[in-house]
């Protein structure tokens, strides 16, 4: 019997400057986050998702989207994890 996975991803966020702080207080309230991330370079942040369906990471991006001072992110889901 084969069971469903768990589809992971991570999303990349940016933000507009100075609502760093505000976005993470709201990215803490949402479901479906493993963990989040503040990383320094091209994106202000990285959250580890994890959903039963695609369909559920599209609510979750919707979710992180209608977060005031949320610019843009980018999703990446992850196909293979390789523990190092």
């Amino acid at each position: 019997m084969k069971y469903p996975s768990m589809i992971k991803a991570y999303i990349l966020i940016t933000t507009y400057v100075g609502n760093l702080k505000a976005v993470l207080d709201e990215m803490r309230k949402l479901k479906n986050v493993e963990s989040i991330a503040v990383v320094a370079g091209d994106y202000d942040i990285i959250i580890k998702a994890k959903v039963n369906s695609l369909e559920e990471l599209m609510e979750l991006t919707d979710q992180i989207h209608s977060i005031k001072g949320v610019k843009r992110t980018n999703t990446q889901v992850i196909e293979k994890e390789i523990e190092a």
